[in-house]
């Protein structure tokens, strides 16, 4: 008995002797200078980040790969005074950091943000700084870049007479940009408005946004920092409200647009149909949580655009007048359920009747799911529910109709990219796609050129859709 309680207490002993020489092996720091730092990156990079707003904060990895631990002597941001970078190093905050210890095969976290005082100009400016480290006498360091760029806030804003934006610098709105009855917003070439959380733009009056091929009018949420490494918040439905079309506003247009990522996007309340509310030419309405296009009994026309990945639908009609010409609509919606079609059209919505007449001509129609169009019809045949499809591709259940002339039946996803993962996408066909050499020619000679400014014309046969497959695209 004596001999196990020597060997159990022996054992105590060689513990206590262990734990005492491990804690003194953690003290010996290394004095080696070639037992260095390693980084997660050698280089931090910030998009634009306008100023006086602040970015998102990023972090930076530090290792230590050596066995035995190591002391930075110090840490310093180089340009603190000057650049707008702050950091925060083992939980504390500040711009010089000394004798910060690492244990071997251990790391640390570093966090950076950058905040640049407005500058004066129209151009996005380089912003540099470095952090840098001194460990055992060497130095290392990390460079810090962003780009700042000069935005004019609107908060709150009212539009109460005639107004023009130009694409001097970026616009950033907060808590809604509202346009009074009766008052115009022409957005030049370039304009580029970037909506906060929640943010819509309430026209009452009127809108004109005239953009180019090379220069869009561009309408999207503010969030220009990523939601993990290879995912920026831009590809992502949800960042801004959208924009509505009150019952009180008409002559609106949309002239090469680039209108993505809000909870909707293009919102038109019920107005008379004698008179024309929206014109949408050579526009982009993609990725939004609700609808990307919900029109109730007024009078449009949509041409030359991709209106594509809806939470809900990407085109819903319920009562009016429209008429879709080459357009791409397609729902390959991924980031949530979707609840919607790629079309849904409807003359009632409960009791209430909504006279209807569309018509849609050298269109693509197509998604993810088996039928993507949903159409509602009230049981009373006085409701006029009037529809035609023609030269167009569709993706729904072969229907044989007056109503429906050389269509071509089927699920179409023969496009450039489908990256449901990455969440991204491009909506021109390649060398398979069915939609190619379907169009009428006559109705293409109204848009000859495609949303990309394509010929439509060159080889006589037109395809559908927004986008022109040529050869030689892969």
């Amino acid at each position: 008995m004596k001999k196990i309680l020597s060997i159990i207490q022996f054992c105590f002993l060689l513990t206590g002797i262990c734990a005492v020489f491990s804690s003194c092996n953690d003290e010996n720091f290394s004095s080696n200078p070639s037992h260095l730092l390693a980084f997660s990156q050698d280089t931090l990079s910030f998009d634009t980040v306008f100023t006086s707003i602040g970015s998102a904060t990023a972090k930076i990895k530090v290792y230590n790969p050596n066995k035995e631990a190591l002391k930075i002597s110090s840490i310093v941001l180089a340009n603190a005074a000057n650049s707008g970078f702050k950091v925060n190093v083992d939980g504390e905050k500040g711009t010089q950091f000394s004798d910060i210890e690492i244990q071997g095969k251990d790391s640390m976290h570093i966090f950076v943000e950058v905040k640049i005082n407005p500058l004066d100009r129209d151009n996005p400016v380089l912003m540099k700084d470095s952090l840098v480290f001194i460990t055992n006498g060497v130095k290392q360091d990390i460079k810090l870049l962003a780009y700042g760029q000069d935005v004019l806030i609107l908060r709150g804003k009212t539009i109460e007479k005639d107004t023009t934006f130009t694409s001097r610098r970026p616009i950033l709105v907060y808590d809604s940009l509202r346009i009074n009855s009766g008052v115009k917003l022409q957005c030049e070439a370039g304009t580029r408005l970037y909506f906060h959380d929640k943010t819509s733009l309430l026209v009452h009056g009127t809108i004109d946004a005239q953009g180019t091929l090379g220069n869009p009018v561009l309408f999207r949420g503010d969030r220009l920092d990523n939601m993990f490494t290879n995912l920026p918040y831009n590809r992502i439905p949800g960042q801004w409200g959208g924009i509505r079309l009150y019952t009180s506003s008409y002559q609106n247009r949309f002239d090469y647009a680039d209108i993505h990522s809000g909870q909707y996007g293009i919102r038109c309340d019920s107005s008379s149909v004698d008179k024309e509310k929206l014109r949408l030419t050579n526009t982009i309405l993609h990725n939004v949580e609700g609808d990307a296009l919900s029109m109730t009994s007024c009078k449009a026309v949509v041409a030359n655009c991709q209106i594509t990945n809806a939470g809900d639908n990407c085109v819903n009609l319920l009562g009016g007048d429209y008429t879709f010409t080459h357009c791409t609509l397609a729902n390959f919606f991924s980031w949530n359920i979707r609840n919607g079609v790629a079309l849904a059209f409807a003359n009632k919505l409960n009791s209430v009747g909504y006279p209807l007449k569309t018509s849609f001509y050298n269109c693509l129609i197509t998604g993810s799911s088996f039928d993507e169009i949903k159409g509602s019809k009230s049981d009373n045949t006085s409701i006029a529910f009037d529809y035609y499809f023609s030269n167009s591709l569709i993706n729904s259940v072969e229907e044989k109709s007056e109503r429906l002339v050389n269509i071509t039946w089927a699920k179409e996803v023969n496009f450039k990219n489908i990256d449901k993962e990455n969440y991204k996408y491009d909506f021109r066909p390649d060398s398979l796609c069915k939609a190619k050499d379907i169009a009428n020619l006559e109705i293409a000679r109204n848009y000859p050129y495609d949303l990309n400014g394509r010929s439509r014309l060159q080889d006589g046969k037109p395809d559908a859709g927004c986008y022109e497959w040529m050869p030689g695209d892969k």
